[in-house]
């Protein structure tokens, strides 16, 4: 069996009108489908919503079993690609693109605080290291970190934050994130790194688990 990446991106949410990671996520996943051999590549767009967008991921999940998860989305503090470190189990009182606020405060009640993904590479972009905050962005990360520790940690899951301007893609309500875009192809070759170096370590006899 070929190894299975997917690799997501998010639709607009509120300030974000044109989401440039729904447009890098399958330009990457065709790209990684011509430079990982014996891979199977697929991509989705999430919808940026508290409840919709961990319920697809774990319906693409189950439907594809990916032994690599990558999720990008986009930040307006982030000039570069950006690493995250951690998932907080922790939801912030703001709407989602469907104008929903969260009902609790905490993402999955008998979850800890904190999931950590395996250190399966040291690259850290063009960004360094972040951390993903409690945005629907937040809690994506810390479903996929929850569902990859119900396999034992066979899955490996990461997430890579773009500026909110990639090449052509990406508008926001405030002018002043609309600075000067990232070029693609360096957002491309970034997060293609951080994907290899996840991917070899996801290969069978080299899976490490994830620590929690």
């Amino acid at each position: 069996m070929p190894q299975r990446i997917l690799i997501t991106g998010f639709g607009p949410f509120p300030g974000i009108i044109e989401n440039a990671s729904a447009h890098v996520a399958p330009l990457l996943a065709e790209r990684a489908g011509r430079e990982l051999p014996g891979t199977k590549v697929a991509a989705a767009v999430l919808p940026t919503e508290w409840e919709a967008g961990p319920r697809d991921l774990e319906k693409l999940i189950t439907d594809f079993q990916p032994s690599v998860c990558l999720h990008l989305g986009v930040s307006g503090w982030a000039t570069g690609v950006v690493q995250e470190t951690h998932a907080r189990n922790r939801a912030a009182e703001r709407p989602d693109a469907a104008g929903r606020v969260p009902t609790s405060r905490r993402l999955i009640e008998d979850a800890p605080a904190l999931l950590v993904p395996a250190r399966t590479s040291q690259v850290l972009a063009l960004g360094g290291p972040g951390q993903s905050g409690d945005y629907v962005c937040n809690a994506v990360f810390f479903h996929s970190l929850w569902l990859a520790r119900q396999q034992a940690g066979r899955r490996h899951v990461a997430f890579l934050h773009l500026p909110v301007r990639v090449g052509d893609f990406g508008m926001a309500q405030d002018r002043l994130l609309n600075r000067r875009p990232l070029p693609l192809e360096s957002a491309l070759e970034a997060a293609l790194k951080v994907l290899t170096a996840i991917a070899q370590a996801a290969m069978p006899g080299r899976t490490a688990p994830a620590r929690f």
